[in-house]
């Protein structure tokens, strides 16, 4: 299942993303196929759910100094807990299960109760993001899908415990009204974010 390794390093049954750092971050091969299976999970609840309304088309190809625009929470518009609409980067197409995972996980969100705490819904957005990544990380090491750093790093966040930072210091939408409260309460982890990355992710004088 995995003789279609494309673009990612393998060594004694791991596989690797590398940060611009030089730094990575392995995956065994039996998570990654953890992380397929979920994505198709998630992915079923798109195509099976007769309630479900979704539209999904890929715009322009962007490189990496246009990621706010590959950011999930960019790319993906929730309309109400059965129905989305995702515009796709056109050059990251293998990526659509991470973008699908993201918005399926959203509407779930919703539908559970739009109307909670602050708290709540950030802790929600976290495990959509959860989600996305898994299915990021499939793309690129099981199925070959391109390299695209800025989306990595998500990746990367996730492993070192600052992915909650990251939302916040990227300006996640989604958050709405909620985003500057959590910031607010949260400060710290965006702290342990922009240290992390540049001590860590970024070559040394960053970019």
């Amino acid at each position: 299942m995995l003789a279609g390794l494309v673009g990612a390093e393998s060594l004694d049954g791991q596989y690797r993303l590398t940060a611009p750092s030089g730094s990575v971050v392995e995956f065994e091969a039996d998570l990654l196929l953890g992380f397929r299976d979920r994505t198709d999970s998630l992915m079923t609840d798109l195509v099976e759910d007769p309630l479900v309304l979704y539209y999904r088309s890929f715009g322009r190809e962007l490189d990496e100094s246009e990621a706010r625009d590959a950011w999930p929470w960019n790319a993906v518009e929730v309309v109400t807990d059965s129905s989305a609409a995702l515009v796709m980067p056109g050059n990251l197409r293998e990526a659509g299960r991470a973008y699908e995972s993201y918005a399926v996980l959203r509407m779930h969100a919703v539908r559970q109760d739009p109307d909670v705490a602050c708290e709540e819904l950030f802790s929600r957005e976290v495990e959509a993001v959860d989600g996305f990544i898994d299915g990021w990380v499939a793309a690129r090491l099981l199925f070959g899908g391109p390299a695209y750093e800025p989306l990595d790093e998500l990746a990367f966040a996730r492993e070192a415990g600052v992915l909650a930072g990251l939302i916040l210091d990227r300006s996640d939408r989604q958050l709405g009204g909620c985003l500057q409260v959590s910031r607010e309460r949260r400060a710290e982890e965006i702290a342990a974010y922009r240290a992390w990355r540049t001590e860590r992710y970024l070559p040394p004088g960053g970019r």
